[in-house]
């Protein structure tokens, strides 16, 4: 439902394409048991033999440390990555706060923070292993690819941060199904339809940096229209150039492009919903932002001006980061609330629930135990069957230092049903970034399709062995075995699920972010699901 590019930051993404971090120190990943539930133990081994034997009181710097970083978030361990990483770290670490314009720290010395670092951190991080191969016979999907680009196209490699499905059997907004793709390095937004496995391109709008799409209906005609989170720049940067896009059906077939809301940070996703039960469609807005900028906003109309609806601003929550903020029920009490994902230093899953006024009480179901643990996104779905929603969760942001993690994983942050919220490891994948569930073996629960990002070269790392594309199989209820269908192309933002041929099956599609030309060039590639499966 909602990808982009933390971009990929968390797009990572793309959202989150350079390092994430706070305004005081610079985030760092740590290494976790990927059993532990998906939270990092954070341990400086404070009598290991390394304190003991140092020719500095690596104690005393270890508390100036904590008092440092930990004044605005976790304080990112040694374990975090190997030796020779520190020394750029603890540079740029030291930037930001000179950057900050805070000066009510007590600054450690430089020399002793990266001594300190590379004392206790690991000389290398291990690499996870492939998933083995051929250990999914029941299941066969076939590659077939496309391009969203006109032709002669001479723009920058694919950058598609964002694919969504929306099914014409669950709107009565629709005629027919359709996938529509943001591209947000060229601007595109293209529709696409199918008829069986063949796929044709409809509608397409130029935009600046489109990042996420959200079916709507805000003139209530009964007509489709779209809202488009632009971040309004490629590069992670504090600017007022994002904005929120609508785009409507024309009477000449095209879309008509209005901008709703603009002079925002960097705009990760829309949401809509009456929120304060005046009978207006309101919006919920994460604005992704950098480090200066972001906000999660809820606009209400206070009018409207030849045609456009026009919207006052209200700051749910002040924090940058914003990846995605599905909306639901969650407490059936007649009022919609919604879920927030986010990534920089905050590195949390927050629940807000409304209290029937558009007002909202701030839940937190999930926070990381590292500031850089790179958090990609969120969908809701009821995994165990029991009535009430679950949410899906990925950390996999390979953009903030640049190493492979064993701890990048897919998590059930399940509803106990009680108000309370325990997390479960699905299955881990190198950079992972996008993570849908479907249930792709007609078995009646719910698998997960996952995608990861690495994009561009690694220093001394090869990812021609890393698997690309996963799919994680629940064989009992909570359960979860994982298997490849692709290996070495790392390179998708966003996946999605759905029988786009009408043969009874979940297919998949993917897309292509790239650093580089590829040719044949390939921006969407669709995975039909050609398994023949026993009743």
């Amino acid at each position: 439902m909602h990808d982009h590019i933390r971009l990929n930051r968390r797009l990572n993404t793309f959202i989150h394409m350079v390092v994430v971090c706070s305004v005081l120190c610079l985030g760092f990943m740590s290494g976790c048991d990927s059993k532990d539930d998906a939270l990092l133990s954070i341990d400086f081994a404070t009598n290991s033999p390394e304190l003991e034997n140092s020719q500095f009181d690596l104690k005393r710097v270890k508390a100036e440390v904590e008092h440092f970083c930990g004044d605005c978030h976790t304080t990112p361990p040694p374990s975090a990555i190997p030796k020779d990483g520190w020394f750029s770290e603890i540079q740029l670490m030291f930037q930001m706060y000179e950057e900050s314009g805070r000066n009510d720290l007590r600054i450690p010395q430089k020399g002793e923070v990266v001594e300190y670092y590379r004392t206790l951190a690991p000389d290398a991080i291990a690499i996870p292993s492939p998933i083995p191969a051929n250990n999914s016979p029941r299941l066969e999907f076939i590659e077939t690819k496309h391009t969203v680009a006109p032709p002669n196209y001479d723009q920058p490699p694919p950058g598609i941060a964002n694919l969504t499905w929306y099914d014409s059997s669950s709107t009565e907004l629709l005629d027919e199904s359709l996938l529509l793709a943001c591209e947000m390095k060229s601007g595109l937004v293209v529709e696409m339809t199918f008829d069986g496995q063949q796929m044709s391109y409809g509608r397409q709008a130029q935009l600046i940096n489109p990042s996420h799409s959200t079916l709507c209906d805000l003139d209530q005609d009964g007509v489709a229209d779209f809202l488009i989170a632009d971040l309004g720049s490629f590069l992670p940067e504090d600017h007022q150039k994002g904005s929120v896009v609508w785009l409507r059906g024309s009477d000449d077939g095209s879309f008509k492009v209005d901008i709703l809301v603009d002079n925002l940070g960097r705009v990760t996703d829309i949401q809509t919903g009456d929120f304060n039960q005046d009978g207006q469609i309101d919006l919920i807005v994460a604005e992704f932002g950098w480090r200066a900028t972001g906000n999660v906003w809820m606009l209400t109309q206070s009018g409207q001006e030849n045609g456009i609806p026009q919207y006052d601003r209200h700051r749910i929550d002040d924090r940058h980061g914003v990846i995605h903020v599905p909306t639901i029920d969650i407490n059936h009490d007649g009022h919609l609330d919604f879920v927030s994902v986010i990534s920089q230093e905050h590195e949390s899953v927050e629940l807000f629930i409304n209290r029937g006024d558009g007002t909202f009480r701030q839940q937190n179901i999930f926070s990381a135990n590292s500031p850089a643990w790179g958090s990609t996104g969120i969908d809701l779905v009821d995994f165990d069957r029991d009535g009430d929603m679950d949410v899906l969760y990925t950390n996999g942001d390979i953009f903030d230092t640049f190493y492979i993690v064993p701890y990048h994983s897919a998590h059930w942050i399940e509803n106990l049903g009680d108000g309370t919220w325990q997390s479960h490891v699905l299955g881990n994948l190198p950079g992972i970034h996008r993570a849908v569930a479907g249930d792709l073996d007609n078995d009646g629960d719910q698998d997960v399709v996952c995608s990861s990002l690495i994009s561009r070269p690694l220093e001394g790392v090869s990812t021609n062995q890393f698997d690309s594309l996963i799919w994680i199989e629940q064989t009992e209820q909570g359960e979860f075995v994982p298997h490849s269908i692709e290996t070495g192309n790392c390179n998708h933002a966003t996946v999605v699920v759905a029988d786009f041929d009408g043969d009874g099956d979940l297919d998949i599609a993917t897309a292509q972010f790239e650093d580089t030309a590829i040719n044949p060039r390939s921006d969407i590639s669709i995975w039909w699901n050609n398994s023949i499966i026993p009743l």
